[in-house]
């Protein structure tokens, strides 16, 4: 099957009127893979995952690479449909492994979960979310919702919050963020 590029350059958002093609960012490059892989087989190797059946780490892999939003819906659509299971926590860990700037939408509510794995998953995604691009709104978030984890009532999650605060504050490429 040969992909047509002009019509997923529509799709996404990327091919003007005129012919010519929006040229940064990888936002739309992300939505083109969804669209060659396609919503129902995204969903299919989150399934993969969070039931561990054969295939499950290629799978991860793959959305690991992907960083599909369709993904990361999915996951959060598995913890709210299906809350306090082992389903629910593998979903939740996923998509704090494919976190970004998307991630923030959901992130004050996981830290507010009474489930110690989720807070926990949570926590380890504000590094990752907060060494990615961010508008100022983005990163005051982030920031606060570390704070929030950095004062939990687990004394390993109190610590692990520290951890990556300390780690982002001594990392020059973050100075920015003014931790």
């Amino acid at each position: 099957m040969a992909i047509d590029w002009k019509v997923i350059a529509a799709q996404v958002g990327d091919l003007k009127s005129d012919g010519s093609e929006l040229g940064s960012g990888t936002e739309s490059g992300i939505r083109a893979l969804e669209l060659i892989v396609g919503e129902e087989n995204i969903r299919g190797a989150v399934d993969q995952w969070t039931s561990f059946k054969p295939g499950y780490a290629t799978a991860e892999k793959t959305l690991l690479v992907m960083r599909s939003s369709v993904a990361m819906e999915y996951c959060y659509e598995i913890y709210k449909n299906e809350p306090n299971t082992q389903r629910a926590e593998r979903a939740i860990f996923l998509l704090t492994q494919l976190a970004n700037g998307h991630f923030l939408r959901w992130a004050r509510e996981f830290m507010e979960d009474n489930n110690f794995s989720i807070r926990w998953c949570a926590t380890v995604a504000l590094e990752r979310v907060l060494e990615g691009p961010l508008d100022d709104e983005e990163t005051a978030l982030t920031k606060e919702l570390l704070a929030k984890a950095e004062e939990d009532f687990e004394p390993k999650l109190r610590e692990r919050a520290l951890e990556i605060h300390k780690r982002l504050a001594s990392n020059p490429s973050l100075k920015h963020l003014d931790l």
